[in-house]
């Protein structure tokens, strides 16, 4: 059993309407765009209209018996954490415009290369630096610039973070 499974699993969810939508992001994506990485988890975006979906997502992985641990929730042995979209517009942007891809005969979403390095400089934790670094060469630079500039806030500073990176990278 492996990501093919997963992905099943997700689609399940959405045609079960547990969930809306959903996109991978973080460590699988980062691979997805061809550069090889270690990562522990599978991070998938969701549509959910709130935080009482949230715990009715959860609740339908305890009664279906899934092993629960932290904010992971494993399927077929892969722990899985869930971010829902209205954690951030961003989040929602992200998924609404996430790349449909097919992974082994079975349809899947990845968000896109320039929402991933939007997302990665949402964390900026040192190996999401790094991962952006080897992004970057990949993205459509004019993109990326207008999606850091319409989710980029005081909290984030995403285009502060964003010169910051590329000022490292010449």
């Amino acid at each position: 059993m492996g990501l093919r499974d997963v992905f099943i699993a997700l689609n399940n969810l959405v045609e079960s309407n547990i969930i809306d939508d959903y996109a991978i992001g973080g460590g699988y994506a980062v691979m997805y765009y061809d550069i090889p990485i270690a990562t522990y988890d599978l991070d998938v975006l969701v549509v959910l209209s709130g935080e009482d979906d949230f715990h009715r997502l959860y609740e339908y992985f305890r009664q279906e018996g899934a092993k629960i641990e932290d904010v992971y929730i494993y399927i077929e042995d892969m722990p899985v954490q869930f971010l829902p979209n209205y954690i951030s517009p961003l989040f929602n942007a992200a998924i609404e415009e996430a790349s449909k891809v097919e992974f082994e005969g079975v349809r899947s979403k990845f968000v896109s290369i320039e929402y991933l390095i939007a997302l990665l400089l949402t964390a900026f934790r040192p190996k999401d630096r790094i991962r952006i670094q080897s992004l970057l060469d990949r993205a459509d630079r004019t993109t990326l610039k207008d999606i850091i500039e319409r989710f980029g806030n005081d909290q984030y500073k995403l285009l502060e973070r964003y010169k910051g990176i590329l000022g490292n990278s010449q």
